[in-house]
């Protein structure tokens, strides 16, 4: 893929016809992604024609061989910062809820009462708690539900 970038859309069109029956792969990720912003900024991709942006779309799919879709949120991706970059990893957590001091009085309770089903350590949570543990409970484990007492 070196100096891919630097053809004119004429030679992209020629190129194009003459390897239909052929397809290129890049090896790295990083490597396509950096490919594909030298050939964006090169071609001036934002100031083309529309038929030019539709040359440049199969250009980067026959030489990196990626879909469409991957080509067009990789143009997205450029349209965004003027380069094509890895998007970092994303990852999906709740909000902690319980904290280690209310998983610990839970703890307490369950063992007070030789660790009882989940439904029936709730049970016990509202109307029988001693005073002493009730003031020492947040409001948050006193409304704890049954699927947070399951076994782990």
């Amino acid at each position: 893929m070196k100096n891919g970038e630097r053809l004119s859309l004429e030679q992209i069109r020629a190129f194009l016809k003459a390897s239909e029956e052929f397809r290129f792969e890049a090896r790295k990720r990083k490597e396509i992604y950096e490919w594909v912003t030298r050939t964006l900024v090169e071609q001036e991709y934002g100031g083309q024609p529309r038929e030019a942006k539709g040359v440049l779309r199969q250009y980067l799919g026959k030489m990196t061989g990626l879909s469409r879709a991957q080509v067009t949120r990789l143009i997205g991706r450029y349209h965004e910062s003027g380069m094509v970059t890895e998007r970092g990893y994303r990852r999906h957590r709740f909000v902690r809820r319980y904290t280690p001091a209310d998983i610990g009085l839970l703890a307490g309770v369950d063992e007070a009462h030789e660790t009882l089903s989940g439904p029936a350590t709730q049970k016990i949570f509202i109307p029988r708690v001693p005073r002493l543990w009730r003031s020492a409970l947040s409001e948050v484990v006193i409304d704890i539900g049954t699927a947070h007492l399951q076994p782990a």
